[in-house]
């Protein structure tokens, strides 16, 4: 299964490669120049493609063929008993003597009033399996939605970090000629290039923490060693949540975590009625014939099992309190569900709302503020530490937009993973 899986990776990778390929040669034939070979940009509907070549769905899928071979086993017909003997006889002492054999065929009959109640078990478990196919889907999803948009918000922050850097440079140059000049006073040069440090230190963890993600999505999906993952996605594409009512609606019905549950209960009702059923006693049939000395005898028999000691109570008794917690169970994960996708849908519908705020109002007031005091110092009319400290204010404002857009996109995705929007 293990080579199967590699292969499957490996044809999903070289599919993803050719679709890169493609995009790097109409990039060469448009006069662009290429990209660094070890660079690949993936998009979040590359890793919905991959996503079911994990090894945990390769895994659940073969449980799903055991729980198929379970429902054949089931509904098989148990095998008839065949009893034979030979043995020596002899009528009397010093008489005749002869072979005497016997045969008998017996034909179990007590299976037939469990066939139906055993089989529905079975399919029961088939549709847990299933049910666990597509929630180990959606639990994946999440996972790789978060890596994925994690990886999108700590490219934009080194984006920011870098333009901030830049301009940081700018000023240190500007702030070296007017003191070389006798405008500013010498100590305002090392104030502004501790200020430079600052921000370049950011940059540097931004890049660190990018490499990391780079390596756990690189990891998940397969890549070889050495190639780098770029994600390609709009970070500032103000996520919609979905209405409340309809995610609510849809997790009670449709929800796998759910059907594997409903699953589960059908499967202990159909256990519940066989315990019931095996109170029928069993009754076999039986054929024989016996060869001997004196005589041939052919005949039929019935067996019938009496219940005397023992009516199966118990186990009856326990198959009704499992029953009656696996429908609580149910109840209980329909509830812990429901809040989940509250939560979710709270937290996306929250961050998106902050997000949006912090775009429109924040952000390019501490732009224009930051711009309009680094102006006014190079003409003198302000001191450098209020333009550190609106560049400080600017650099708050960005990771703060940064951060809060880049939860908001992975609480959204969370939810779309939840509620099966992929």
């Amino acid at each position: 299964m293990s080579m199967h899986m590699s292969r499957s990776v490996r044809a999903g990778w070289r599919r993803l490669a050719v679709v890169l390929l493609v995009t790097a040669a109409a990039s060469v034939a448009s006069g662009q120049p290429p990209s660094h070979p070890s660079l690949v940009s993936v998009t979040w509907a590359d890793i919905v493609r991959l996503v079911d070549q994990l090894p945990r769905l390769t895994a659940e899928r073969s449980q799903v063929a055991a729980a198929r071979g379970g429902v054949r086993a089931a509904g098989a017909v148990p095998n008839p008993t065949l009893k034979a003997s030979v043995g020596h006889g002899r009528d009397q002492p010093g008489g005749n003597a002869s072979v005497e054999w016997g045969l008998s065929l017996t034909i179990p009959l007590g299976w037939i009033a469990r066939h139906r109640s055993r089989i529905d078990a079975a399919e029961a478990e088939v549709d847990v399996a299933r049910a666990g196919v597509r929630a180990t889907r959606r639990e994946a999803l999440q996972h790789l939605g978060s890596l994925f948009w994690s990886l999108v918000h700590d490219q934009a922050r080194i984006d920011a970090l870098a333009a901030l850097r830049q301009q940081t440079a700018d000023l240190t140059r500007a702030v070296g000629m007017r003191v070389r000049s006798g405008e500013a006073r010498p100590m305002e040069l090392p104030r502004v290039e501790l200020e430079l440090e600052k921000v370049s230190g950011e940059l540097e963890a931004a890049r660190a923490s990018l490499e990391g993600r780079q390596a756990q999505l690189a990891m998940w999906l397969g890549v070889p060693e050495g190639i780098l993952i770029t994600a390609v996605a709009d970070l500032g594409a103000s996520p919609t949540p979905p209405d409340l009512a309809t995610v609510r609606a849809w997790t009670r019905k449709h929800h796998p975590l759910l059907a594997a549950a409903r699953a589960q209960v059908r499967g202990l009702e159909a256990r519940l009625a066989t315990q019931k059923l095996a109170r029928v006693p069993p009754l076999g049939i039986t054929g024989f014939t016996a060869h001997e000395l004196d005589r041939r005898v052919y005949g039929v028999g019935l067996s019938l099992e009496l219940p005397l000691w023992n009516w199966n109570s118990g186990r009856i008794a326990r198959a009704s309190a499992r029953l009656a917690a696996g429908r609580k169970q149910l109840e209980a994960a329909r509830l812990d569900l429901e809040t989940s996708v509250i939560e979710a849908q709270t937290a996306c519908r929250a961050g998106a709302r902050l997000a949006n705020r912090l775009r429109r109002m924040v952000l390019p007031r501490s732009r224009q503020t930051a711009a309009t005091i680094e102006r006014m110092y190079l003409l003198g009319e302000t001191s450098l530490l209020e333009v550190i400290d609106a560049r400080r204010t600017l650099l708050d404002a960005r990771r703060s937009y940064l951060g809060a857009m880049g939860q908001a996109q992975i609480d959204c995705s969370r939810l779309r993973a939840m509620v099966g929007k992929e």
